[in-house]
Formats: structure tokens, C-alpha cells, sequence
């Protein structure tokens, strides 16, 4: 396989991430080089260049000019959010007036819904699409379930435009009894947009040590349906996936997904929880991981983008 080359920015201080959705962390998941965008000189049309979504915009002309100056090397612009409230950003107005160039392509990790579905239909090349990629390393052990708390675990931004599913359950947990078989985790904030202190440490690896605490995890693909990378730490927490599934899961692992009853929040979570299965907990988990790992795989994910580059 060629090299693959992630283009950075020069200037975002990438370790106040919350995440490795981007960055230097999203490469090394896909056994990406890392390369800093002032530091590319000389390009090779032999490797591929992958730019990540989080390019700041004082770095967009530099990009501009790299493009019209090589036009035999194909520059891929990674994407992420699809919500048509980000059509005003300046990352997506950026792409709306480079994808008339021909050395082009798009790849994002959802499934193309609203503004990157919209972006399609102006592509002479279809948006590559790989979801994030699984890495079992970070699984943990699947032991003392029982010392679980009987809790579903809720955590994420609350916005009901964006995310209406976990807003809603949010809202009638704190107004209801049903709030004592809820536990909430406020979004920590984005430190690297904000410069101010995260809401609280629980990202990352401890994020994952927090989940496991639980036996249940609240999920939610937002109004687009799509695969966020929670639906990959609830499998390393090993929580059972209660709520919404993306879309892109074929139905046997929608099936694994524990749903909750709306109009009768307070009985559709105590019977979940009163009818918890140790043994059905970890078929459960076992399957779902299984999964991800098959398909999520960064040889799997690589071998499919490069099909997809054609």
C-alpha cells in the first residue's frame, strides 16, 4: 500500500483534544505518517495526502496554493460533521470552493448526511467513507459486572437540534423519578477552540474507566444517525448499548441495542435494569465487539479506502 501522509496544522495545539478524532491521535489509529503542513516541500504522486478536518484558517490559502501548484498529486480533505449549521464555518466554505478542483477528493467517517451528502452532488468522485477505526487494545476486562452500577450513563453535548434523542431522555430524567436510574456526564468542553480548563478529566482513556463503571450506556447518533466514536468506547467500556443506532450498522448488531420506551421512561429503564443477565451482558458485548473489530480494523478501514480512491 502507498504512504499515507495526514497533513496537520502548524498551529493547533492538537494535545487538548478531548479525542483521537483528529490530529496526529486519528493518524497514528490509522497507521498514518503525520506530516506538518509547513513542512511539506516536495510531494510524490506515488503517496497519498490526506488533510485533517481541524486545519485552522489562517491555513486554508496555503492549501489553496498547493493544490493549483500540483495538480498530478490528489489532495483528500477528511470531514467530519454533516450538519447544515456548519455550512457557515469557515473549514466548509473552504471546501465548497475546492472541490471545483480536479485533484480533489473528499473522505469522511459518516456516512454522507445533510451538507457532506450535499457536497456529493458537486463531486465528479464520490466521498470515500471509513468510520473510525476499532483498536481492541483498549477493551477492558469484562469482569465483576455485578459491582456494575444499575445506571444508564449518559454523556454528551445536550442540544436538541442536533442531538433531539439524548436531549429528551435528558430532559424528562431531571423532572421525573426515572432521574435515579440515569447518571448524566456534561460534556468536558473544547479546551483547543476555548483555551479555558475542560469541564472535568474524564476524557480519553479515563473517559473509558468512567464508562465502565456502568453496566448500561446511553447512546445517541444524533438526527443524521451516524457513528460516532461513543458507540466505539461504550464496546471498550464494555457497557451494553442502550438507545440509538447509526444507520450504517447492519440490523443483527442494531438487534444488541437495548431501546427505551419514551412514553413510559420510568418502567422501560427499571425493567432493563431489574432484568439485567450477567450471561446476556457479555453474548452482548461480545457480539457487538466482535463486530467493530472485524470491521473497524485499520487494515480493514485502509484496504476500503484505497478501493474507494480508486
Amino acid at each position: 500500500m502507498a504512504n499515507i501522509n495526514y497533513i496537520v496544522s502548524d498551529h493547533l495545539d492538537y494535545e487538548k483534544l478531548i479525542c483521537n478524532d483528529a490530529g496526529p491521535g486519528y493518524a497514528e489509529s490509522m497507521h498514518w505518517k503525520t506530516v506538518k503542513l509547513n513542512s511539506l516541500k516536495e510531494f510524490s504522486p506515488y503517496e497519498i495526502y490526506v488533510i485533517d478536518n481541524r486545519i485552522e484558517e489562517n491555513e486554508c490559502a496555503k492549501l489553496t496554493y498547493l493544490f493549483q501548484e500540483n495538480p498530478e498529486i490528489i489532495f483528500i480533505v477528511k470531514i467530519v460533521d454533516p450538519y447544515f449549521e456548519h455550512s457557515d464555518h469557515f473549514f466548509y466554505k473552504w471546501i465548497k470552493n475546492s472541490i471545483g478542483y480536479k485533484n480533489i477528493r473528499l473522505l469522511s467517517v459518516y456516512e454522507p448526511k445533510e451538507l457532506t451528502a450535499l457536497f456529493s452532488k458537486s463531486l465528479s468522485k464520490p466521498i470515500i467513507y471509513i468510520p473510525y477505526p476499532y483498536d481492541a487494545s483498549k477493551e477492558l476486562p469484562l469482569k465483576k459486572l455485578k459491582q456494575r452500577k444499575n445506571k444508564l450513563i449518559i454523556a454528551g453535548s445536550i442540544n436538541k437540534i442536533i442531538y433531539p434523542y439524548r436531549s429528551k431522555i435528558w430532559a424528562e430524567t431531571r423532572r421525573s423519578i426515572s432521574r435515579f436510574f440515569f447518571n448524566v456526564l456534561k460534556h468536558p468542553g473544547y479546551q483547543e477552540i476555548t483555551n479555558l480548563k475542560p469541564g472535568h478529566n474524564l476524557i480519553a482513556g479515563n473517559f473509558i474507566l468512567h464508562l465502565s463503571k456502568f453496566k448500561f450506556m446511553l447512546l445517541c447518533s444524533s438526527r443524521c444517525r451516524i457513528e460516532f466514536l461513543k458507540f466505539h468506547e461504550c464496546a471498550y467500556a464494555g457497557c451494553l448499548p442502550v438507545g440509538e443506532f447509526p444507520t450504517c450498522f447492519p440490523d443483527d448488531i442494531k438487534l444488541l441495542f437495548k431501546i427505551i420506551d419514551m412514553s413510559n421512561l420510568f418502567f422501560s429503564a427499571a425493567s432493563m435494569i431489574f432484568n439485567w443477565s450477567e450471561k446476556k451482558h457479555l453474548e452482548t458485548i461480545e457480539k457487538y465487539r466482535t463486530f467493530l473489530k472485524t470491521t473497524r480494523h485499520y487494515e480493514v478501514l485502509n484496504k476500503s479506502f484505497i478501493q474507494q480512491l480508486g
